[in-house]
């Protein structure tokens, strides 16, 4: 039980976001419906790395920039599928 414990600690630790995080749910979507999520990231901010990182986990992914400006906007281009 120790274990679980630490697990989902670290898991709060990760989700609580910030002005620079976006964090995009995991709702039983396919792989299309990822691919074009990303794909709307990369054609707007580059590759990951200059003006942001990303991370997947097994719910939700995340997206962390390097400007309050970049996040906002692209908290705006995923407005439909946050």
């Amino acid at each position: 039980m120790a274990v679980l414990d630490t697990l989902y600690q670290k898991k709060e630790t990760i989700v609580q976001e910030n002005d620079l995080e976006i964090i995009v749910a995991w709702h039983n979507q396919g792989t299309l419906w990822w691919n074009e999520t990303c794909a709307l990231v990369l054609q707007v901010f580059g590759l990951p790395g200059d003006r942001f990182i990303y991370k997947p986990f097994e719910n939700f992914m995340t997206f962390t920039f390097k400007s309050k400006k970049d996040a906002d906007l692209c908290r705006i281009l995923l407005s439909e599928r946050l």
